[in-house]
């Protein structure tokens, strides 16, 4: 989910940056235009990447944490263990 949000935002990025750029055609070629596209989206999914790295990282402790201490995180955060507990019983039928 988190890739296909970055990927939507820079593809919307990117696209601005296209129609921002082809306002300019008698000065560019479409080469220039689609190499400043093509790296106008790599900058940016890579920002974009970057910046929710850290809401991964945390969805992952947040399963390892389930898997290692079950009852500390009951009783941390109750909610939290019944949706994962319902997932995991999900999972392994």
């Amino acid at each position: 989910m988190c890739a296909s949000l970055c990927v939507a935002l820079s593809g919307l990025i990117t696209i601005l940056v296209g129609v921002t750029l082809s306002h300019h055609r008698g000065y560019l070629s479409d080469t220039v235009l689609c190499d400043v596209m093509v790296i106008s989206f790599l900058t940016c999914y890579t920002l974009f990447y970057t910046v929710v790295e850290p809401l991964r990282a945390a969805i992952k402790a947040v399963y390892v944490s389930f898997a290692q201490h079950p009852e500390a995180l009951s009783q941390a955060f109750p909610l939290v263990f019944q949706r994962l507990g319902r997932i995991a019983s999900e999972q392994s039928i």
